[in-house]
């Protein structure tokens, strides 16, 4: 990951909380501590999160907002309506590397890196390479998949290296991925079809449905795994 820079391992009780279940969970590895550890991540981020998220919200909110234009208008009017006419012409993946460079401030602060490597394995796993790609995706499936990433990639920003710490990068990597699917479960039970058809996408901007939809995520992560308060 590429999001390291300026990054100060959290130290609020809510982070402690969430350290010592995350501890639990690699000497016991059982579904009991595996839950815990997400609950307490999840109450962690709901209260005192390693960032404000603001910057993603704004920077998937833009995404959304573009795959809509195009969707709605044709790539050339909505390059117009976003301010970027410098990029008519331009191959259709470069455009799309651009507009993720400007979203997201060029990745200039830990924020910013955060978001932006959020959206870009969002738009990975979709399979988005170019903006064509971009204006064929279904809005609540990337939504979906850009909320989730960003809380997995927060997720291991804070416990890379303490669940690395000891391990092989197999291994790691293994326990990672386990975690990444308790954490992605939990998001798209909330973040499903049928509760993003109630979302009113006409009468509230891309941001403020991102935002929402983060600030549930972190509480469904809490809420969806119990816990069992170690």
């Amino acid at each position: 990951m590429g999001t390291s820079k300026g990054y100060i391992p959290p130290t609020k009780p809510e982070w402690s909380s969430a350290k010592r279940a995350v501890s639990s969970f690699l000497r016991n590895r059982d579904e009991e501590s595996k839950e815990n550890a997400i609950h307490k991540f999840g109450e962690a981020m709901s209260s005192a999160g390693i960032v404000s998220g603001s910057t993603f919200s704004s920077a998937a909110g833009n995404i959304l907002g573009f795959a809509q234009g195009i969707r709605e208008n044709g790539l050339d009017n909505t390059l117009v309506e976003f301010g970027r006419e410098d990029l008519i012409g331009k191959k259709p993946d470069e455009i799309l590397e651009e507009l993720i460079y400007q979203f997201t401030n060029n990745s200039s602060t830990l924020e910013d890196s955060l978001a932006s490597d959020a959206l870009s394995q969002a738009l990975e796993n979709l399979n988005i390479e170019t903006v064509d790609d971009l204006g064929k995706v279904e809005i609540d499936a990337l939504l979906r998949e850009m909320v989730a990433d960003f809380v997995i990639i927060s997720f291991d920003l804070v416990f890379d290296e303490k669940i690395g710490k000891g391990r092989g990068q197999a291994e790691k990597e293994m326990i990672l991925k386990e975690m990444h699917t308790f954490i992605a479960d939990a998001v798209y039970s909330f973040l499903s079809q049928e509760e993003l058809k109630k979302v009113d996408f006409a009468n509230m901007s891309a941001s403020s449905v991102v935002k929402n939809s983060l600030d549930e995520a972190y509480r469904i992560c809490a809420s969806y795994y119990g816990g069992n308060n170690q």
